[in-house]
């Protein structure tokens, strides 16, 4: 056990410089008390002038203001000792200096433990070949008591001493001076707090309330299984965009039978681990008010939308608003053929090449011509999964606005489908039917954005747009009057354009 301790923590070690933390973590193992004090502007060391709570978190904020960019990660890294069950007490301290060392601590044993998922394993090694026992073992020592957290410490400052790194300190607790809990729940509550962390890290979602419920046993399991099902994920995305030498699905390059298989084998690693998590959703679809994991054809069905979303960024990279009709197609019909190809691929003997059978298919099939036959149904919820997994994965800061308003302006533009196919049997009811479904539409797009409360303002806004076009459209002549030919349409822009102007307003 402590040779294979030993291994990993000299690959991390020989990993540091793949992460921007590493610099974070560098910069500040090498601020002190003072030079903190004067570039936060505190007066003095005294705890008689302000609150020693206070000061606390106004370091710890500020250290940590400047490595994490987005208010969300943030406040979780701020919140989640307390969450734990941990108080700060101000009792705890003696001195000024005593508050800002120790909140400087805290705020590096955070950048750590945000950075293992991204050390632990070397970028050139296969998903197949991850050292899974391992990762057990250091996360295991992580977690199981001061005593293995001690022999961690060792054995990462041995690992940088070989590498000539003499003044970063690996600090793996964040709870030092000045956080008090029962000491009967202390080691347990310790443990979700590391595991928080680590899943957090991974950017997957989680069941809070079940991590609290997991032994040691089975959180040192679960931990690690969300750092394998994080980096054969991003391996996924790194084989499908490829690098600067290969770049296999670069239109109109579509694989070939080995790459393929090499997608495929990644696949299993990311399902195999995912299948020992218990409190992740990422994985998950939400059926009758329980969570279903997914299936086999539903990791081949995201294998199938990851590829499709880089032939759309390579579109976007490449032609913007423009067409390219070839590719265009090529898009449409996989993101319309989606289940029936993961169907396929469910049932075949050699998944990988055939895949590649059914890439070099479509592309033929675009090349003719050929349109995909999906319903407006389909399309609808098409567009309403393809943001959902997009924006559940990128923070919406991370996310182009564009990008955001073009997804958007195709789930309205579906509504219209929707809506002019059942014109008939709607009959007198299809503007109603068209508003409501306009509502429940910019409702959930609202929700996905994190920005549920502006729905009160949705009304208005639209209303006001749809004011302004028409009065705009009849000024420049291009409608006469406002007849009940286009009214739908009408309807449907107007709410697309106030959701736009909401979203765009909460982004600012």
């Amino acid at each position: 056990m402590s040779l294979d301790l030993e291994n990993m923590t000299r690959s991390i070690v020989e990993n540091l410089h793949q992460t921007w933390l590493y610099r974070a973590i560098e910069g500040w193992c090498r601020s002190d008390a003072l030079e903190l004090r004067e570039e936060l502007g505190l007066a003095s060391f005294s705890i008689t002038t302000s609150d020693p709570v206070e000061m606390y978190q106004k370091v710890k904020k500020h250290l940590l203001s400047k490595t994490f960019h987005d208010d969300e990660t943030l406040q979780f890294l701020m919140d989640a000792p307390r969450w734990v069950g941990f108080t700060l007490e101000k009792d705890e301290f003696q001195s000024g200096q005593q508050v800002i060392g120790a909140a400087r601590n805290e705020a590096i044993a955070l950048l750590w433990l945000m950075a293992i998922p991204k050390l632990i394993i070397k970028p050139t090694v296969f998903p197949e070949d991850y050292p899974i026992d391992g990762i057990k073992i250091f996360i295991s020592s992580l977690m199981s008591s001061d005593k293995t957290r001690d022999l961690l410490v060792h054995y990462m400052s041995k690992a940088m001493e070989l590498r000539g790194i003499h003044d970063i300190v690996f600090e793996p607790n964040p709870i030092g001076r000045g956080y008090i809990i029962d000491d009967a729940i202390r080691p347990q509550r310790l443990r979700s707090l590391l595991a928080l962390m680590i899943m957090r890290s991974t950017k997957h979602t989680y069941d809070l309330d079940k991590v609290f419920t997991l032994n040691e046993e089975q959180i040192v399991e679960e931990a690690s299984a969300y750092i394998v099902s994080m980096q054969a994920k991003s391996m996924l995305k790194n084989q499908i965009t490829g690098g600067v030498m290969l770049r296999p699905f670069d239109w109109p390059l579509i694989g070939n039978p080995k790459v393929c298989n090499g997608l495929f084998s990644t696949l299993n690693v990311l399902q195999q681990s995912t299948s020992k998590m218990v409190t992740c959703t990422t994985y998950t679809y939400e059926t009758a008010e329980k969570q279903t994991p997914w299936s086999r054809s539903d990791f081949i069905s995201f294998l199938i939308k990851e590829i499709t979303e880089h032939y759309s960024e390579i579109h976007r990279i490449r032609h913007g608003k423009s067409k390219n009709t070839e590719l265009d197609l090529f898009i449409e019909l996989l993101t319309g053929e989606n289940i029936k190809i993961a169907k396929r691929l469910l049932r075949a003997d050699d998944p990988g090449t055939a895949l590649f059978e059914e890439l070099n298919d479509y592309k033929q099939k675009a090349k003719s011509g050929e349109k995909p036959q999906i319903t407006p149904e389909r399309r609808f919820r098409i567009v309403l999964s393809s943001l959902k997994q997009q924006v559940s994965e990128d923070k919406l800061e991370e996310t182009s606005s564009n990008e955001v308003m073009d997804q958007i302006n195709e789930a309205f533009d579906a509504i219209i489908g929707v809506v002019e196919s059942h014109e008939k049997s709607l009959g007198d009811e299809a503007e109603r039917f068209a508003q409501a479904l306009c509502f429940e539409t910019a409702y959930r797009i609202l929700q996905l954005l994190d920005v549920g409360d502006a729905l009160m303002d949705l009304p208005w806004v639209s209303r006001f747009v749809a004011e302004e076009s028409a009065r705009s459209d009849i000024s420049t002549g291009e409608i006469s009057n406002l007849d009940d030919e286009h009214r739908i349409k009408r309807i449907v822009s107007a709410y697309a354009g106030g959701l736009t102007y909401l979203i765009l307003q909460n982004q600012n």
